[in-house]
Parts: C-alpha cells; structure tokens; sequence
C-alpha cells in the first residue's frame, strides 16, 4: 500500500515538474521573440520624435494657440469606444430587434450609446460608434438586417418586416 501511494505522489511530482518545464521554456522563447524585435523599436523612436515634432510645427502655424497637452496621446489600434469590446454590433443589432420604425446608422449609434451611459458622445465617440455599427449591419445584410438602398440609408431587423422604411 505504501509502494502505491508512493509512487502515485512521484508520477503527480513528475507530471507537475514536467508541465512547469513546458511553460518555463515557453516563456522563455515568448521574451527571446520580443527581445528580437527591440532593434527595430527603438530605431523608430528618433523617427517618431522627428515626426511629432514636424506635425507640432505644423499645428502651431495653423493655429497659434494650440498647445501639445490640448492633444492627448493616443494608443494606435486600440479599442478606444465606450461600448465594450465586441458588442458594439451585437447591441446595434438588439436595437433594430427592438425598434419601432427604420433606423439610420446614426440613430442606432446614439442608442447603443446612451445604453452604456453616454447620452451625451462627442463627435469623435459618435463617429467611431457609427463606423463599427455601419460595418456590422453591412455585414448581416441580407442574414438578419436589411436596408433601404436611399440616402440616409435606413435599417430594419428582418424580424420587423411589418416595418417600412420612409421615403
């Protein structure tokens, strides 16, 4: 009995270390490939710079007041809506199942907004909204949404074809 419970706690030891090994060099090989790519990083960092520094001079003759902190950073291909992550298009979608009347992208853009809180989005938040909603109805055209083919397009949930768009 003891040889038994002996050897079922080494082959647990032995599966243990050896999983632990797996991941030990995996992450050793992550940091070798991000290691390799730091020559490259940081030999854009005086173009970086030297760009930056022409597009401020550039501002700063277009407009006289304009200051650096007025600008604030920004993290390139980054999610950057107050809808969360992934349901931008999903929410668009429960508001057209919902609606009443045909939609315009921007109608439906300022919905999904006002339902995470934003009743009020600037006009950069309320572009950005209406892009990520325009391509996901573009997308499910003809699956669950369609449109009214006339300027501004309006749309309508396929379960909703009761509803006509205006003309």
């Amino acid at each position: 009995m003891g040889t038994t419970n002996l050897q079922h706690s080494l082959k647990k030891k032995y599966a243990a270390l050896t999983g632990e090994l797996a991941e030990v060099r995996i992450q050793i090989e992550r940091i070798q490939r991000e290691q390799a790519k730091l020559p490259n990083l940081e030999a854009r960092i005086p173009k970086l710079e030297a760009l930056i520094e022409s597009a401020a001079m550039l501002l700063k003759d277009t407009s006289k007041d304009w200051e650096p902190e007025q600008t604030p950073a920004v993290r390139p291909f980054t999610h950057t809506l107050p809808v969360p992550f992934g349901s931008c298009g999903r929410r668009a979608m429960e508001v057209l199942r919902q609606a009443t009347r045909p939609m315009t992208v921007r109608q439906i853009a300022r919905e999904v907004l006002r339902q995470t809180g934003n009743d009020d989005p600037d006009r950069e938040v309320l572009q950005r909204t209406q892009n990520a909603i325009d391509a996901s109805l573009r997308k499910h055209r003809g699956r669950s949404v369609e449109s009214s083919d006339t300027y501004p397009t309006q749309w309508r949930s396929l379960a909703k074809l009761d509803i006509s768009f205006d003309t």
